[in-house]
């Protein structure tokens, strides 16, 4: 996990920032390049390429998306399977990944939380995150 050695504190007159960077802007095409780099790594990835059902690029992040399938036992033997994506799955976030430039040489592999908050675990450039999602147990 990334500690706050990564953040930068500044003190100005008895007060202090914490100072995290920003997030990429990125173009149309630096999303699509980034996006079919993505796309080449799942489609190449055994596990990766049975987790992910939609990647989504966005604000300098990549999204990963996963299907769950929700099943409600009632009683012994009664299973209700809960109606949401095609009367059968919800779609969860598998993970994101943080991008600092539009080339994928500097970015964080981030878990959310039950409470929505993200944590960085990972820091590195986009093929090291990716496998990183692949291979780590937070990540299922």
């Amino acid at each position: 996990m990334i500690g706050e050695s990564d953040k930068k504190i500044i003190y100005i007159e008895g007060y202090a920032w914490v100072y995290s960077p920003k997030p990429a802007k990125l173009t149309k095409y630096e999303k699509e390049d980034i996006r079919k780099k993505v796309i080449q790594f799942v489609e190449n990835s055994t596990k990766l390429k049975e987790k992910v059902s939609r990647i989504e690029v966005k604000a300098g992040r990549i999204y990963l998306y996963k299907l769950v399938e929700q099943i409600l036992p009632l009683s012994k033997g009664v299973i209700l399977i809960k109606p949401l994506i095609e009367d059968k799955y919800a779609e969860f976030i598998l993970g994101r990944i943080t991008l600092y430039d539009s080339k994928g040489e500097k970015c964080t592999a981030d878990w959310q939380r039950y409470n929505d908050q993200w944590l960085t675990y990972h820091k590195g450039n986009l093929n090291s995150c990716l496998a990183f999602i692949e291979t780590e147990g937070w990540f299922q």
